[in-house]
């Protein structure tokens, strides 16, 4: 936890976060658009088009996130806390801890931890599922592409005449 007991997310970060983030949703699906439009290499086309939809995804569920940070005021943050901690530790609250990766707002209760308010559980696990699917298709793009066959077709004879 940081030395200021009331960390808070910076509200031009969190925009600046939003604002990428739907640059890059609308990037990615228009690629996806155009992977699945020229089907030049079938599978690598597809698994292309399959990766930066998960990717879109992901970009698109954090920035849902930081807007539902950017929706939560400071007024709002200790009803909100003491509705994450519950009753029993609302009186040991000692202040507050932000984070973009995860993206969180924590209320921290002394000798208990931190518990999450403001954004939802779900959010941080989908966001790196979709990521993490995201880039094993790209490898799997990658892997299926004319190129890398060929690479390797050149790789084998090469290694052949060694």
């Amino acid at each position: 936890m940081s030395t200021d007991p009331l960390q808070e997310h910076n509200f031009v970060s969190l925009m600046g976060i939003v604002l990428i983030a739907l640059i890059a949703v609308t990037a990615l699906v228009a690629y996806a658009w155009v992977c699945v439009v020229r089907r030049r290499p079938a599978l690598s086309g597809a698994l292309r088009a399959a990766a930066a939809v998960g990717a879109a995804g992901a970009a698109g569920v954090y920035a849902w996130g930081a807007v539902q940070l950017l929706r939560f005021d400071i007024t709002e943050h200790q009803q909100a806390c003491q509705q994450a901690v519950g009753a029993g530790r609302a009186s040991r609250l000692d202040g507050y801890e932000a984070t973009y990766f995860p993206l969180r707002f924590g209320c921290h209760v002394a000798g208990d931890g931190t518990f999450t308010a403001g954004v939802p559980g779900w959010l941080n696990p989908v966001a790196l599922s979709l990521a993490v699917t995201a880039a094993v298709l790209a490898a799997a793009a990658a892997a299926t592409s004319p190129a890398f066959r060929a690479f390797r077709a050149r790789r084998a004879l090469g290694g052949a005449h060694a």
